[in-house]
């Protein structure tokens, strides 16, 4: 089995969220690859074997997940770049197929459907981040149900991730994105040039065994759903949003999100960025036995 470790949406080498996609003819056991992916230690591990489309599992450290945005993307770039996939193509995760494209630069995916699931408890989350919130804590599902918060300042918070991850396990939720949002031309460190309202962000992801992750698909993709259907990001059929990740991790990383909007609501929701190759080579007999 080869591997091939990528950055994804990264912003220059060594950052954005490492992600390592593993390949091969068939997949060992679950137990092997959830071991596999325990030892690798990134907060996602793809497998991946070749069929039409591709077929693929997704595990963090200590679990296995359906969907997941940084995985798709950097899963559409490694397997263009060996050959298993054309540019545009599908990839099959356990939570569905999914439309990608990829090019030299990188990857993106769009997932049809994003939907609101209600609210999390925007006062016990806010006690649990340290955070000053700005408003209710919406939860939007776009490959997994993601709860945001806004907040005042990023760099205050002093998560308490036991009392997150049983918080998410008790009302649902794959995580947590507490965010700053500036609108199109504001000033900052994260200012984006191209005109689109930015919003910084950290996210913990304790229920699926991610304390904090340093760049997030899923989440920025039911972050920009959310804020389309509030109007926060302008009008049009087709709604944009920088979503900056990682700087306080020292894995800065950049996601750009567009949000197709119907008479009803958000319809689709694209996800994209660079990926950055790092290292690729093989899983020796010892790691795929047993």
């Amino acid at each position: 089995m080869d591997f091939h470790w990528v950055d994804v949406f990264a912003t220059g080498p060594l950052s954005g969220n490492p992600l390592v996609v593993a390949t091969a003819d068939a997949m060992p056991s679950a137990a092997r690859m959830q071991a596999l992916a325990a030892e690798f230690g990134v907060s996602e591990t793809v497998f991946a074997e070749p069929g039409d489309p591709p077929r693929l599992r997704i595990f963090t450290p200590t679990a296995e997940i359906p969907m997941a945005g940084h995985p798709l993307v950097g899963t559409a770039w490694v397997l263009r770049r060996i050959g298993w996939i054309a540019g545009d193509g599908v990839l099959a995760a356990p939570g569905g197929e999914v439309a990608v494209a990829a090019d030299d630069h990188g990857a993106r995916m769009t997932r049809p459907h994003p939907v609101a699931q209600g609210h999390a408890d925007a006062h016990a989350l806010a006690l649990l981040l340290g955070a000053d919130a700005a408003g209710g804590a919406p939860i939007w599902h776009a490959g997994l149900p993601q709860a945001m918060l806004e907040v005042h300042d990023l760099d205050v918070l002093a998560p308490d991730h036991d009392g997150l991850r049983a918080l998410g396990e008790e009302e649902g939720w794959a995580g947590v994105s507490a965010y700053v949002l500036r609108p199109s031309g504001a000033d900052g460190p994260d200012r984006d040039e191209e005109g689109s309202p930015t919003a910084e962000v950290r996210h913990f992801a304790g229920p699926i065994g991610i304390p904090e992750d340093p760049v997030t698909g899923s989440a920025a993709a039911a972050l920009g759903a959310c804020l389309a259907a509030r109007g926060t990001l302008g009008r049009g059929p087709h709604r944009r949003l920088t979503v900056m990740q990682g700087r306080g991790m020292g894995r800065p990383g950049r996601v750009d999100v567009v949000v197709d909007i119907g008479a009803d609501g958000p319809t689709a929701v694209t996800v994209g960025g660079a990926v950055v190759p790092v290292a690729t080579g093989a899983i020796g007999p010892g790691g795929l036995a047993g």
